[in-house]
């Protein structure tokens, strides 16, 4: 199961998308099975970290495939630093 913002500001649990490209970094996976033996609002810090984690490997993977140079990967380290996350 995939976790989805939508652009309404709401949330959907749906299955992953047939078409995501095959190269791009996977999310973790074992946050559903954690879930029946964790407290919610632990289960919600645990599916915030691998969403930031995941989140900053898809920027930096894009990074590479793009061909950025140094400065600009230094300037995404930056910005990527630079946000809130949730965790």
């Amino acid at each position: 199961m995939c976790l989805y913002g939508l652009s309404n500001e709401t949330w959907e649990v749906t299955l992953p998308a047939e078409e995501v490209p095959p190269e791009l970094p996977e999310p973790a996976l074992g946050i559903n099975f954690a879930r029946d033996g964790m407290a919610e609002k632990d289960w919600l810090t645990l599916v915030a970290v691998h969403s930031d984690a995941w989140l900053i490997a898809v920027a930096f993977y894009f990074g590479a495939r793009f061909g950025f140079d140094k400065d600009a990967r230094s300037g995404l380290v930056f910005i990527a630093m630079s946000l809130y996350f949730y965790f």
